[in-house]
């Protein structure tokens, strides 16, 4: 019998090994990012808020509601005193501003995500996640002062770009400050701020009903956290895989004093581990296609990245125009995500990367094309069943953001996880334009899509518990431990089947 061959077994890496267990520093650390989430998450969201339905009356003796052409129409305020539609009189032939106020910040973080991965990339976590937020607080201040449309949508996709961008580096940056065995749960953990912020933003718009002072008071907190390059080191894993090892022997040395656990320098053990590489860990992004593994991966990934930000994004903003009060609808998404996030805590556990996919994807497509079936007359029905449609798109980004962190080497890893965030930033672009289709094609473009992207699931592999990448190599070990489990298992069915002498 002929038996599998073995695998080349890298040494271990030593930061990583170091890092599986919490200690002081990760509390200090995870508070500062996870607290940075909130004000962040309300600029994504923002445009609910900023641009809501509104009804206008004409002046004139003619017509009824909303009737179109008017000259000067008087809006109905009961709900909100100022909207976008209102400060720069966005009705009728000028309607279709109103959803280009909504995608410009979507093409925004299309840039940013790609532009500040690559930042991150060749500068460091650390600086990439400081700009972007410095550039997010200056933009979404601005936005409160910009005389017309113009110079409003060319503001808006700025704080786009930086949203995009900080969403991106600052996953990485938190990622890689975690072991193989406590990734998982500070990811998922990484995202309750979110489902806070998804909420608590309706309660910020319903204090304040003016969009300029609401645009201050979601953009003003953030400016708090551009002292991150002050209060937090760089990644140690990110110097040490170009090479950087007295950098990143020095950070690792700060973080023992900081947890006043002083141990001895980590250099020699960092450069037996960059010995041990047996390929050049300096590879750039479109590298990724000379490699059979890695375009699987990364074409799944698009696919599942696009469904992920159109379903979210559009689901959040179809929940936002179904009946009833517009508040009470967008809180009770937000609500509906913790415990959502709360269960993928035990899930994330439980299942693997692959399978958690696969059901908050099929969850979501489910869920939606129920809501086009159920009657008008079960509205409060409809908008659960919307919310857990938005509650499974949300966790199905969740996973997805962890899943594609792991599948790609540490010098493209934020540029190939910008760039997957830049395909979702498009499915983001396109959500309000299927938003404008009839609430029935909506949905169902929503849940069939879903259920595709639960298919597309299936030719990835599985990055449970296995160290991050820092090469090409590595990306493939995975691939060749599950078929050498593969060959083994068949030898010993073999063996089993066989009978005795």
């Amino acid at each position: 019998m002929k038996m599998p061959e073995e695998t080349t077994v890298k040494s271990a890496n030593p930061i990583e090994q170091r890092f599986r267990k919490i200690r002081r520093y990760h509390y200090f650390f995870f508070f500062i990012l996870f607290l940075s989430k909130l004000p962040l998450f309300w600029h994504f969201i923002s445009l609910i808020f900023l641009s809501p339905r509104m009804d206008f009356y004409c002046d004139v003796n003619k017509g009824g509601k909303n009737y179109c052409p008017c000259e000067n129409p008087r809006w109905d305020t009961s709900v909100f005193t100022k909207t976008i539609q209102t400060k720069f009189n966005l009705h009728c032939e000028r309607q279709w501003l109103v959803t280009l106020t909504q995608s410009t910040v979507y093409i925004g973080t299309l840039f940013g995500s790609y532009g500040f991965g690559r930042w991150s990339d060749k500068w460091g976590r650390r600086s990439a996640c400081v700009y972007s937020c410095l550039t997010l607080t200056v933009s979404g201040c601005l936005l409160s002062f910009m005389p017309g449309i113009v110079s409003f949508l060319i503001v808006r996709f700025i704080e786009g770009a930086a949203c995009g961008g900080y969403v991106v580096v600052v996953f990485v940056f938190l990622v890689e400050f975690c072991g193989p065995n406590n990734r998982e749960i500070v990811s998922v953990l990484f995202h309750i701020p979110p489902n806070f912020g998804h909420a608590t933003l309706a309660a910020v718009s319903y204090l304040l009903r003016d969009c300029d002072y609401f645009q201050l008071a979601i953009s003003v907190p953030l400016i708090i956290f551009v002292s991150m390059r002050c209060l937090l080191y760089e990644s140690p894993k990110w110097l040490l895989d170009l090479g950087r090892l007295d950098e990143a022997a020095d950070v690792m040395g700060k973080i023992d004093k900081f947890n006043k656990e002083p141990n001895p320098s980590m250099k020699p053990e960092l450069e037996a581990f960059r010995a041990s590489m047996t390929s050049n860990t300096k590879v750039t992004f479109w590298e990724i296609f000379k490699h059979k593994r890695l375009t699987i991966n990364f074409v799944c990934m698009a696919y599942i990245y696009f469904v992920c930000g159109m379903g979210f994004y559009g689901v959040s903003q179809y929940i936002g125009h179904m009946s009833g009060d517009i508040h009470k609808n967008v809180a009770l998404s937000g609500l509906l995500l913790i415990p959502g996030t709360c269960i993928a805590l035990l899930l994330i556990k439980v299942l693997s990367r692959r399978q958690f996919l696969m059901l908050t994807s099929l969850i979501s497509g489910v869920f939606i094309i129920i809501v086009v079936f159920l009657n008008e007359d079960l509205n409060l029905l409809k908008v659960i069943f919307a919310c857990i449609c938005n509650s499974g798109f949300y966790l199905s980004f969740l996973v997805a953001f962890l899943y594609g962190v792991e599948l790609f080497p540490t010098s493209i890893r934020s540029s190939a996880l910008g760039t997957l965030s830049t395909i979702s930033r498009i499915g983001q672009i396109v959500a309000p334009q299927i938003n404008t289709l009839s609430p029935f094609a909506a949905a169902l473009t929503f849940g069939i899509m879903a259920i595709i992207g639960t298919a597309l699931c299936i030719p990835l592999p599985e990055t449970k518990n296995v160290e991050l990448p820092s090469t090409v190599e590595d990306t493939k070990i995975q691939d060749k431990a599950k078929k050498v489990k593969h060959n083994v298992e068949g030898a010993t069915s073999d063996q089993e089947a066989a009978p005795s002498k």
